[in-house]
């Protein structure tokens, strides 16, 4: 199992009573600062208890709101909330399920103690991740204890991407003219060759990337995707990558922030062929494709390149096969670093086959008869 203990936020020092006391606003801001990052973070416990003391109360309501979690109040969590209280209220819990808690000092700290052996002082609004060793609460592992400056600077950061994405998808578009409505990541997809030159892509937000990617679907489970990864940074590395690419489409990607090299295992056992590859392969790109355009993210995906090379350069075994390249950036406002057939390319038309063309039922290249 894997807990969560979080402390509750800043609350106010004076009250008719210590059951009473409230958040302060700075305290509310904080929380809900912080529940961001952990809805960022994709924290999704099955439960949240929290100590009916109004400060834990009000932050494990902030907290559920953001995670779309209902909250139970827990007698358990109040003061003196040990071991046995924990493993009182998860005994109907699965060993896989994640649970948190939201409650005081000294209690938090003193459990996370207990189960792993650290010393962790939590502050107001601070949190701890402990893995549990088994499904009784006795020994765990501290993943990792988040303080709540942390948070703000987690906080800060994610603004500034959500920010960065916004105005990236600010630019002028080419939305699809579409028959039917489409999430807003689909109608924003598309593959442009003007990217940012001075902009590269930080290390969480590729990471999270290539964590698209990695959770895709696959027949049976095989996973056969594979990516050499250059960021810019690495600018030997970049221009390898870069030297697989055909002449038409180096002149562009040159100013990419990462290029990539997208292969498959060809095989689902000793010659038997997957021939699924391809098709898992794509569907983990796509994936990346959009959970990069989440970030104000651009891909461009390229056929124009030499496998034979990119298998020389990487030493790439026999049983891949290298099917795309692909190029990773922010757009850029000013084109003038492209060439005249590439500024006209960013600003033409996205164009789609009917779906009578490609939908049938009944026979082939028939149109299915629900299209009419």
């Amino acid at each position: 199992m894997r807990y969560y203990f979080l402390r509750h936020g800043i609350a106010e020092d004076t009250a008719e009573d210590d059951f009473s006391r409230e958040l302060t606003a700075r305290g509310r801001r904080r929380v809900a600062a912080s529940a961001a990052v952990m809805q960022r973070l994709n924290l999704q416990p099955a439960r949240i208890f929290s100590s009916p003391r109004l400060r834990a109360r009000q932050t494990a309501e902030i907290v559920g709101d953001a995670l779309r979690l209902p909250v139970s109040l827990a007698d358990e969590v109040n003061f003196g909330f040990d071991l046995s209280d924990i493993n009182r209220l998860t005994r109907d819990s699965r060993i896989d399920d994640e649970v948190m808690f939201v409650g005081h000092n000294p209690d938090m700290s003193l459990l996370v103690h207990q189960l792993t052996g650290v010393d962790a002082s939590m502050k107001k609004g601070g949190l701890a991740r402990v893995d549990l060793l088994g499904k009784q609460a006795r020994h765990g592992e501290l993943v990792w204890l988040i303080a709540p400056k942390v948070f703000d600077a987690l906080s800060k950061s994610y603004a500034k991407a959500t920010d960065d994405g916004a105005k990236a998808l600010s630019l002028e578009q080419k939305l699809p003219q579409s028959d039917y409505p489409l999430h807003a990541l689909i109608r924003h997809r598309w593959s442009p060759v003007g990217f940012d030159r001075g902009r590269g892509i930080d290390r969480g937000t590729l990471m999270s990337i290539l964590e698209a990617a990695r959770w895709a679907a696959s027949s049976s489970n095989l996973q056969p995707w594979r990516f050499i990864v250059a960021p810019k940074e690495n600018q030997a590395e970049f221009n390898k990558v870069l030297s697989v690419l055909r002449e038409g489409n180096q002149s562009w990607a040159q100013h990419a922030a990462v290029l990539m090299i997208a292969a498959a295992h060809k095989y689902r056992g000793p010659d038997v062929i997957n021939r699924h590859a391809g098709h898992d392969l794509g569907q983990a790109i796509a994936q990346m494709v959009l959970q990069a355009l989440d970030f104000g993210v651009y891909a461009h995906q390229m056929g124009g390149f030499f496998p034979d090379k990119a298998r020389e350069l990487y030493r790439i075994p026999d049983e891949f096969e290298p099917y795309t390249a692909i190029a990773l950036g922010y757009r850029a406002s000013e084109l003038d670093h492209l060439s005249e057939m590439h500024r006209q390319r960013e600003s033409s038309q996205r164009e789609r086959k009917s779906m009578s063309e490609i939908v049938f039922n009944g026979a082939w290249e028939q149109s299915a008869d629900f299209l009419e």
